[in-house]
């Protein structure tokens, strides 16, 4: 069952600078794995993310007209605000204004494709209204990440480039240690791309 209370943001609205320079073209319309056949990195993402959360929103640049026709054609399922940015931290305001939740968020980073489905629902069964969730493997923080709706007001006040870190930084966290090097491995160039 999804947790109710709880939005998944998927946060697609970065310019995946690193990997157009290593003569990709968008990542996350690019294979999941060094397979030409795999699904594109953004379906992997939310194939893994469906069903977890309540509300399933796919946060992108308005400008982005390639990424926003695979979201049509392809993840009717899912909300998509399509937004200009000015950042992060901007976007996430903004998801944040747009889906309120009751218990909050589960901040999901479109280009890690890897995270497993029951990790997801761990961190999603996490969430509480006054807490901050964050993922582990081997001792070292990853994402996704759960923020409580009670930060929504700082979470409404990010803009720029800065994230939620901020958050994270001044506020005690549940650290969830979990056996899935997926919390780890975002895709920043073709050659971050599992083999199989």
């Amino acid at each position: 069952m999804p947790e109710a209370g709880v939005c998944a943001v998927v946060r697609a609205a970065g310019q995946g600078s690193r990997y157009r320079a290593a003569g990709g073209a968008d990542k996350l319309l690019a294979a999941s794995l060094a397979a030409a056949s795999s699904p594109p990195v953004l379906a992997a993402t939310l194939a893994n993310l469906r069903g977890v959360a309540e509300r399933l929103l796919v946060v992108t640049r308005a400008d982005n007209l390639s990424l926003r026709d695979w979201l049509s054609a392809n993840a009717a399922d899912c909300e998509v605000l399509a937004l200009e940015t000015r950042g992060l931290g901007h976007s996430l305001a903004q998801a944040v204004a747009h889906a309120p939740a009751g218990r909050g968020w589960l901040v999901a980073l479109a280009d890690m494709p890897y995270v497993q489905p029951q990790t997801l629902r761990e961190i999603a069964a996490a969430i509480r209204e006054d807490n901050l969730v964050v993922p582990t493997y081997d001792g070292r923080p990853g994402h996704p990440r759960g923020i409580g709706s009670a930060h929504r007001d700082a979470l409404l006040q990010l803009d720029g480039d800065r994230g939620a870190q901020v958050l994270f930084a001044a506020h005690p966290v549940l650290e969830l240690a979990l056996n899935d090097p997926g919390v780890l491995q975002d895709i920043d160039h073709p050659d971050d791309r599992r083999q199989a």
